[in-house]
């Protein structure tokens, strides 16, 4: 008789490489088969195939029948950190959310490096320098990353007030 192994779950990356869906049949299927649904050799590829169920068939030879088994794929989401940024602040400037100055559309929801408290650098409190913005990512995916370089210029200093006397006679 056929042996198609047993049904199986898959998650992958939305922007992994392709994966062989014999691998992750249950069992010990004979090899040979077919996939439904178009898979090239049983490659499922994020780029190209679209998740769902599969169907891997094994023919019979009379009087056996068929034998299948169905590895039902599921996809999770890249995070995108965006790309590195660089701003230049004002030393007594006010507080700027660094999420800003993150370039491409970068996901909300990551956490920032150097103890930054929802993104806020504030130049009298915090240092000039990098800062690493984080997404994690959900297996299979990985985490992404992106930089934001912060300057702090000096602020003009024109001095204090003063008062000055003089003389209406003087030279």
């Amino acid at each position: 008789a056929p042996d198609a192994g047993t049904d199986a779950n898959l998650t992958v990356c939305d922007q992994g490489a392709a994966v062989n869906l014999f691998n992750s049949l249950g069992g010990s299927p004979d090899a040979g088969g077919t996939w439904s649904g178009g898979l090239v050799g049983g490659m499922y590829d994020p780029a190209v195939n679209t998740p769902g169920a599969y169907t891997y068939t094994v023919t019979g030879t009379s009087p056996c029948g068929n034998a299948t088994a169905t590895v039902t794929v599921s996809e999770t989401g890249s995070p995108d950190a965006g790309s590195d940024g660089a701003v230049t602040v004002c030393e007594g400037g006010a507080a700027i959310d660094l999420f800003t100055e993150l370039g491409g559309s970068p996901d909300a929801g990551g956490s920032w490096s150097g103890g930054l408290v929802g993104g806020m650098f504030d130049p009298a409190v915090n240092a000039a320098g990098n800062y690493t913005y984080t997404l994690n990512a959900t297996a299979p995916c990985t985490s992404d990353q992106s930089q934001v370089v912060v300057t702090i210029a000096s602020a003009p200093d024109a001095g204090t007030d003063a008062n000055l006397t003089v003389c209406d006679q003087g030279a």
